[in-house]
């Protein structure tokens, strides 16, 4: 397996709780695009021997693409990059984006076969909140469209923990999504972060955070409605029915080298990592004048991909692998792990299973302190 991720950082509109590297100018939209198409050319010698079996396009926007644009991308992709003819090809939309001509051309003239819809909630008020730009009726028409279009593969995006939801309108976005009949969901809980409308808002006491036994309840929620539906939770804010899997994220959680061209995209290959800069038209320049000052790289030792592992893979279902561990890692770190997973196997938050360590249902409540305390010191190697 191996991913090709292209980030397209352009939006209509500036939501108020993210932090993804975006912009709402579209001045240099062509510009920028131009730029990836020439770093996808620059770097395919590099990933020559790779046979890519999923594309996937993040932002920012993807479908404030027009049809002129996706082609011109594809055609660079296939003329430089290995694609397998069952990848996986998925778009982030918006769901004012997917109107009938838009979703008919998509099919007509591109192979993208999965869509990955930013819906984040069936309730106009919390829409508005978050600066949405669709309603939730909008929402609901562009599901129903793309499944009229053609597509299958449908993936959504919910958010929860958001100041003012109850569990009873948590409730219902979980019901309007069980009855639209999509086979994957991607549910995630707000997350402040700096330097967003929302960090703003709540520095100045305009925003309320829920207290966090709300939060767990709604998480919880979650957990039980959507097992009770039969879909399986493969990745703490990911479920999905049988065969429906998202290939690419199961990439990134498993470790599998991916190939990220575009501004702040990240690549993970060869025991490096590498990620590109966040700013628009210092990576145009770069690429442009044959510079080289448009990314950084670094090494990947032991020690940071013991935690790489531990961070992606115990957030799946599968959990780490004691005995891979041992073989990649090394006693002392096979070591550190049994000790730190002690503790959490007493208290039911995590379980074993032969060779591998998995998070109990209240072991996900609390995953992230789990693999901190399952990381090593300072001291330790």
């Amino acid at each position: 397996m191996a991913g090709l991720y292209l980030h397209i950082p352009f939006c209509r509109k500036v939501c108020y709780y993210c932090d993804f590297h975006f912009t709402v100018s579209f001045k240099q939209k062509q510009r920028v695009l131009d730029a990836i198409k020439k770093e996808l050319i620059l770097r395919n010698e590099e990933f020559q021997s790779i046979s890519f079996d999923s594309l996937y396009f993040g932002g920012g926007t993807p479908s404030v693409l027009n049809q002129e644009e996706w082609v011109e991308l594809f055609q660079c992709i296939h003329l430089h990059y290995k694609i397998q003819s069952t990848a996986e090809i998925t778009i982030e939309a918006n769901p004012d984006d997917l109107t009938n001509n838009y979703l008919q051309e998509l099919k007509e003239n591109t192979p993208i076969n999965r869509l990955s819809i930013g819906v984040q909630s069936f309730d106009d008020r919390f829409l508005k909140l978050m600066n949405r730009r669709h309603t939730a009726g909008e929402a609901m028409e562009s599901i129903k469209r793309a499944v009229k279009a053609g597509f299958r593969n449908i993936n959504i995006d919910l958010i929860y923990g958001i100041p003012g939801m109850t569990a009873d309108i948590w409730k219902y976005n979980l019901q309007v999504f069980s009855e639209l009949n999509i086979p994957h969901l991607s549910a995630y809980h707000l997350t402040i972060e700096p330097r967003t409308v929302f960090a703003y808002y709540q520095k100045r006491g305009r925003l309320d955070i829920i207290p966090e036994e709300e939060s767990s309840e709604q998480f919880e929620y979650l957990m039980n409605f959507l097992s009770d539906l039969g879909y399986d939770h493969y990745e703490i804010s990911n479920f999905a029915l049988p065969e429906y899997y998202s290939r690419h994220n199961l990439g990134y959680w498993t470790g599998e080298p991916y190939l990220g061209a575009g501004p702040s995209a990240h690549s993970y290959y060869n025991k490096q990592r590498r990620w590109n800069i966040s700013n628009n038209t210092k990576y145009c320049d770069e690429i442009e004048n044959g510079g080289e000052n448009y990314f950084t790289v670094e090494e990947i030792n032991d020690r940071i991909a013991y935690h790489d592992y531990l961070i992606t893979a115990m957030r799946t279902k599968w959990g780490i692998n004691l005995e891979d561990i041992r073989t990649r890692f090394g006693e002392q770190i096979f070591q550190h792990v049994n000790m730190s997973a002690i503790k959490f196997k007493a208290e039911n938050l995590l379980i074993q299973q032969q060779d591998y360590l998995i998070l109990s249902k209240r072991g996900k409540l609390i995953a992230d302190y789990i693999i901190r305390e399952m990381m090593l010191s300072d001291q330790e190697s």
